[in-house]
């Protein structure tokens, strides 16, 4: 099984299930803004036709708080055209959500290149000309995941991009295919510090409260799933067996506290429901031996 770059595009897609949240994270990391965490998130028609009725398929447009419109294209490997594509898809997507027919509003765009590029500027440009009244430069901001190191990445809180620091084994398996060397401890070492980096920025965020614990535990599957898809290529190509990334689920050392909380807290809510059910019960014996019927007449 070769790795594919249709694995990696559908696990970027897969992130945008994430808590809106989180996502609002990845929009202020990647563009520099500073929506607030409850802001409202719509995901837009990602299909749209050209004028020759081909259809196209962009990866992600989102809405945050009804106004602002980002567009954001996913990549493996650097290619000069996108920026035609990110363009076209932008005027299509301002066609079709425009409120004044004489009005276009093109989304921010980013192209994500997950793996490592080493010619990929800061930014594409296209220079538009309208004749007799001048030049326009559309500028794409280009993002290479892995030119940037874990702290900064934390920091600018592009939590739900971590399963991508996977790609960091696959960069070193291609390098090992070229000189048909593989080497078991390097391989083991360089997984052991992905492994950490991974498992301990997730917990990080879900303690501080940047990411749910369900987001936690689906970054988890989302670097398993890629981790799978990168060591079957290694096992194929003469690798040893290795065992599994991470662990299905997150599991803070405070767990066990919080799980016991949860019990007594049902327990406590239980007894509360008795104690209330009881309560009830006795008002209406007062009731019944208090009514007049309940009253025995005095003897002579």
């Amino acid at each position: 099984m070769e790795i594919t770059n249709q694995v990696f595009d559908r696990i970027f897609k897969r992130i945008f299930s994430l808590s809106d949240a989180a996502i609002i994270l990845l929009i202020n990391g990647l563009f520099d803004t500073d929506h607030s965490p409850g802001s409202s998130i719509i995901y837009n028609n990602r299909e749209s036709t050209n004028a020759a009725l081909e259809h196209r398929f962009a990866d992600i447009f989102i809405t945050v708080a009804g106004e602002y419109h980002y567009h954001l294209e996913a990549q493996m490997t650097y290619d000069k055209s996108i920026v035609l594509r990110a363009f076209e898809y932008g005027f299509y997507h301002a066609l079709e959500t425009r409120s004044d027919h004489l009005s276009l509003c093109f989304p921010e765009p980013v192209i994500v290149y997950l793996s490592e590029q080493e010619n990929v500027p800061e930014e594409s440009v296209i220079h538009i000309h309208f004749a007799g009244q001048g030049t326009f430069d559309y500028k794409v901001k280009n993002y290479v995941y892995l030119r940037h190191p874990l702290a900064e990445l934390n920091r600018k809180k592009l939590i739900v991009l971590i399963p991508f620091q996977v790609l960091r084994l696959r960069r070193l398996l291609l390098d090992s295919r070229k000189s048909k060397i593989f080497s078991p401890d390097k391989f083991q070492k360089l997984k052991e510090i992905v492994e950490s980096d991974i498992l301990n920025s997730i917990k990080a965020n879900l303690m501080v409260g940047n990411i749910t614990r369900d987001d936690a535990n689906q970054l988890v599957e989302l670097t398993n799933l890629l981790y799978e898809n990168i060591v079957l290529y290694y096992q194929k190509n003469g690798g040893e067996q290795m065992k599994p990334l991470l662990p299905g689920a997150i599991e803070l050392p405070n767990d066990k506290y919080r799980i016991r909380i949860d019990e007594l807290e049902t327990q406590n809510s239980e007894l509360k429901g008795e104690l209330a059910a009881l309560r009830a019960q006795l008002e209406e014996l007062k009731k019944k031996h208090s009514s007049p019927d309940n009253v025995s007449s005095p003897t002579a």
